[in-house]
C-alpha cells in the first residue's frame, strides 16, 4: 500500500482517489465520516487501536488544526503502540516509509485544514 499523493482535500492511494478524511486500518482505506470540528475523539480511533498495529499515525491536516487530546495519546501508548502526530503531508510520508520497512501501520488522516 502506498499513499501516492496528498493535496489539500484529497489523497491518491494505490491509484484510487479519496476526496475527504480517511482511515487506513489493516491496509484498507475508508472514509472517516464521524469527524466533527477539529477535535479528535477517542471513539474515532478505537478501531485503529483495537487492530493492534505497531504504529498509529494521526495526520492533523494541512495546517495542523486537528487537536489530539492527552487521553488519546495515553490510550495509544498504554497499548505500547508507537504514535506519530503531525501535519498530514508529513504523516503520509511517514506512513509510506514505515510500510516500506514492513511495519503494521494504521492511520487517520485529516484532508483539509
Amino acid at each position: 500500500m502506498k499513499i501516492e499523493e496528498y493535496k489539500f482535500g484529497a489523497f491518491r492511494i494505490d491509484g484510487k482517489q479519496y476526496l475527504d478524511d480517511i482511515k487506513i486500518i489493516n491496509g484498507k482505506v475508508r472514509y472517516w465520516q464521524t469527524r466533527e470540528g477539529h477535535i479528535l475523539k477517542l471513539e474515532e480511533i478505537k478501531e485503529l487501536i483495537d487492530s493492534n498495529p505497531e504504529v498509529i499515525i494521526i495526520g492533523t491536516g494541512a495546517s495542523g488544526f486537528l487537536q489530539v487530546s492527552p487521553e488519546i495519546k495515553d490510550a495509544i501508548m498504554n497499548k505500547r503502540i508507537i504514535l506519530f502526530v503531525e501535519k498530514t503531508e508529513l504523516a503520509c510520508k511517514r506512513f509510506n516509509d514505515l510500510v516500506n520497512k514492513g511495519k503494521k501501520v494504521n492511520a487517520i488522516l485529516h484532508a483539509t485544514c
